[in-house]
């Protein structure tokens, strides 16, 4: 029994310390000097974000989109119209 605890008591002293050591790791690495490579990325990111279709812009195509149906819709009725419907009888 108290071999199992000591052991869990073990691994979560070395969790906390792994997890802590993350964490400072990543504060470091946000006071790191801009290196190019770095740069080109950040622009890239900023340029994707730029890019990315907002819900206006979503909700204007797609109403866009409804209307050139209703378009294809109606030019299919008034062709259907002027054809005359033939029937395989003789």
């Amino acid at each position: 029994m108290k071999k199992c605890r000591l052991s869990t008591t073990g691994m979560l002293v070395m969790m906390t310390v792994l997890l802590s050591l993350a964490d400072g790791f990543a504060v470091a690495a946000g006071n790191a000097p801009m290196t190019p490579e770095l740069a080109t990325k950040r622009e890239m990111v900023r340029k994707q974000q730029e890019q990315r279709i907002t819900n206006d812009k979503r909700k204007t195509a797609a109403a866009a989109l409804k209307v050139e149906r209703v378009k294809i819709y109606n030019a299919r009725h008034e062709a259907q119209k002027l054809t005359p419907a033939t029937t395989g009888i003789k």
